[in-house]
């Protein structure tokens, strides 16, 4: 697997799966008696017509994208999770049959692969 592989492996298995997953439990609540607010939300969203289920499934695909973006700049070291001035380097490496860095110094950018 190579970095361009990652993100779209991410954009299945995260971004899509997370998505999908929402909107499921959204329309139907898992379990014998759900938790007050899941209900709630459910019963709201079950109450939208399809033009605006569609808006916020457009929505939670873009919270999802900004979640996902922001993890990658943090993965290529272009958004800051220290304060020191002597940061250190995040390396993501993908392991099978050798090993592979999905974010090599100088190589394509995680985040702008996305």
């Amino acid at each position: 697997m190579d970095s361009r592989e990652f993100v779209s492996a991410l954009r299945l298995a995260v971004r899509d799966g997370a998505v999908a997953e929402e909107l499921s439990v959204l329309k139907r609540p898992p379990g014998r008696r759900p938790p007050e607010t899941l209900a709630e939300n459910s019963a709201w969203y079950n109450n939208l017509d399809d033009e605006q289920k569609r808006i916020l499934s457009v929505v939670l695909y873009d919270a999802v994208d900004r979640a996902v973006f922001g993890v990658l700049c943090v993965l290529d070291g272009v958004r800051a999770i220290e304060n020191d001035s002597d940061k250190g380097r995040l390396e993501l490496r993908y392991v099978k049959n050798g090993s592979v860095v999905l974010n090599p110094p100088g190589g394509e950018m995680l985040h702008e692969l996305w």
